[in-house]
């Protein structure tokens, strides 16, 4: 009986304990924006070549960040250039080939004509004409034979000599071609386009590089370098540590602070909790749960990436239970 008026002594004590706000950091995020993420690299970190100033407007298809593409931009016009030659040349060829086929097939016809005058001479009967005329037309006859086998194999031959011609040209062609598509769409893939209208805002290196991502920062591949913003609809992600999250719930009143706006409150209301932790290497070996927050309306003029602190107060309690 005394252990169970200790455990209901000690129940009713940690009840009275008032609770502890759950604090988390977190950052303005625009709703409908295109997040812009450093293109994929073989190297690490890269460099940004072109990055649209902040605050500017783009259009849907416009290009907002280009890192450097390496040798693949001037790989390009060379290959152009070469495609071009090549085409020519084989056009050259090509027709140098198919004039001696030409002229091997003329000079096959005239070998046919000449066997068909030998057939005639063959035929006169030896009893017509002398011996020796005989003996002239049979082995005139075999000559023209033996020259026409001899003209059509030139003819197929340099029939054969332009087919191969064609082919060969038609392989370095395709080659060079499939070498300018490899290096174009490397170029385009260095490229982050927007897909829709709206305004740049550029992001910032939450990693060891640090400091405001511009046009010739250095940044890391895949991170994000900034984003475009639509309509302009803002909300707050924010990150739980494991342990703060069961003081969480999705429907939960929370106070917003902004770092760039000092003493300014807006309140807020839990929207959505991730069902299950992630890893920020970025800020050590812990897991963390991520948070939609949606600020209640407001006259702050809030921008994408600002720092914002959430502060999560506990319930009350309406009344205290007694023990018994």
């Amino acid at each position: 009986m005394r252990s169970s008026k200790t455990l209901w002594a000690a129940m009713a004590l940690a009840a009275a304990l008032p609770a502890q706000a759950v604090v988390l950091t977190g950052e303005v995020r625009a709703i409908d924006a295109q997040q812009v993420l450093t293109p994929q690299s073989n190297t690490s970190p890269v460099v940004i070549r072109y990055y649209v100033p902040e605050g500017e407007r783009v259009k849907k298809g416009d290009v907002v960040l280009r890192i450097d593409p390496g040798q693949s931009a001037s790989r390009i016009p060379e290959l152009e250039a070469q495609i071009e030659q090549g085409r020519a040349k084989d056009a050259k060829e090509i027709a140098e080939l198919e004039v001696k086929a030409v002229e091997a097939e003329m000079s096959l016809v005239d070998a046919e004509a000449e066997l068909a005058t030998a057939k005639l001479d063959a035929t006169i009967p030896p009893d017509l004409i002398s011996a020796l005329d005989y003996d002239r037309h049979q082995g005139e006859l075999d000559r023209a034979t033996r020259e026409v086998t001899l003209k059509r194999k030139d003819l197929e031959a340099a029939r054969a000599a332009v087919q191969r011609r064609i082919h060969d040209g038609r392989l370095q062609i395709d080659k060079l071609v499939l070498q300018r598509d490899y290096h174009t769409a490397l170029v385009r893939t260095s490229e982050v386009v927007a897909d829709r209208d709206g305004i740049v805002v550029h992001g910032f290196n939450n990693n060891w590089i640090g400091g405001r991502i511009d046009e010739g920062s250095s940044t890391m591949p895949g991170s994000k370098a900034g984003e475009v913003v639509g309509s302009g609809r803002m909300n707050v992600r924010a990150w739980a540590l494991e342990p703060d999250r069961r003081g969480l719930a999705v429907g939960q009143s929370v106070e917003l602070t902004f770092d760039a706006l000092p003493g300014r409150k807006v309140k807020g209301r839990i929207d959505f909790i991730s069902g299950a932790p992630d890893r920020r290497p970025e800020w050590g070996e812990g897991r963390y749960f991520t948070l939609d927050i949606t600020p209640e309306a407001n006259t702050l003029t809030l921008m994408p990436g600002m720092s914002v602190r959430v502060i999560a107060r506990p319930p009350t309690t309406a009344g205290r239970e007694r023990a018994p």
